[in-house]
């Protein structure tokens, strides 16, 4: 089992990967579109400067008492990917734009800024609670958090540029726990975009090579999601893949007719409610 510093280790290299990855990239590559829909690269590294702000100054006032939404920010628990996608696109492009050719410079400075202080919770303050729209979340949490955004917003960079880009082995543990655990940004609910109300349930179960979602089914009923232990209900439709296929699925980085098409995935059951999965989670 990890500890925290084994958790801290995995972030401040993580952290440091990327940093170095960031820097080497030529210029002409920060204004290429990247996976992220609207986003250029370099919009994406502002996400990240932006995300790096926000968890800082949560942990901050968390370790002094102050759970309150902060300035600008829906109360906790009252976030989603739906409802905030406009607003951190917008929110990550005015700041690429203002930043200019302090993007990376700005990066390093805040990166380094939330490591040091997460770094350095003390045992007693890594369960203090702390604001994030997506729901309070224990200060040692925004590990976890910060190892995803940097994990996915790498691939989105990557992907973009490379023919094979891949998710960060070392980060895919933060990330299933940050899934599993439904902790704000990042969590299954937090992936979803409801669609038309569904009067009958759909039942998904996910069969995963490697490191799997501690739930493994994923039900779909009325306008929410819920996941739970692989029951005695036979589900309507099973999905098998690899952990890295899972992950970009559920945050609707892959299209799942391309999966299907170069066997990254197969599916068992209804195929048009397979399909309708992807419409359902499509993260930010």
């Amino acid at each position: 089992m990890e500890t925290f510093p084994d958790r801290v280790h995995v972030l401040q290299s993580e952290s440091e990967r990327i940093k170095q990855y960031l820097h080497a990239l030529p210029l002409e590559a920060l204004s290429m579109p990247s996976a992220c829909t609207q986003w250029q690269v370099q919009d994406v590294i502002a996400h990240l400067i932006g995300v790096a702000e926000t968890y800082a100054s949560s942990v901050s006032r968390g370790l002094q008492g102050d759970t309150g939404p902060l300035p600008g920010r829906p109360p906790a628990g009252q976030g989603t990917a739906a409802i905030s996608a406009e607003g951190i696109a917008q929110r990550s492009i005015a700041a690429r734009q203002t930043l200019g050719d302090q993007l990376l410079a700005t990066f390093d400075a805040a990166n380094d800024r939330l490591n040091s202080l997460l770094a350095g919770l003390e045992p007693a303050q890594r369960s203090l609670p702390c604001y994030h729209a997506g729901g309070i979340v224990k200060a040692q949490n925004f590990i976890d958090l910060r190892l995803k955004e940097l994990a996915v917003h790498e691939w989105d960079i990557r992907a973009a540029l490379e023919p094979e880009a891949h998710l960060s082995p070392a980060s895919i543990p933060a990330i299933m726990t940050t899934i599993s655990e439904s902790i704000a940004s990042g969590s299954l609910r937090w992936a979803f975009w409801a669609g038309p109300y569904l009067t009958t349930a759909v039942h998904y179960h996910f069969v995963v090579t490697g490191l799997g979602p501690s739930k493994p089914d994923i039900i779909v009923e009325g306008n929410t999601l819920r996941m739970e232990d692989a029951g005695e209900t036979r589900a309507r439709v099973t999905m098998r893949c690899d952990t890295e296929t899972y992950v970009l699925l559920v945050y609707g980085r892959l299209d799942l007719e391309a999966a299907l098409t170069s066997g990254r995935l197969s599916i068992e059951g209804d195929r048009e409610l397979a399909l309708a999965f992807g419409r359902w989670f499509r993260g930010i």
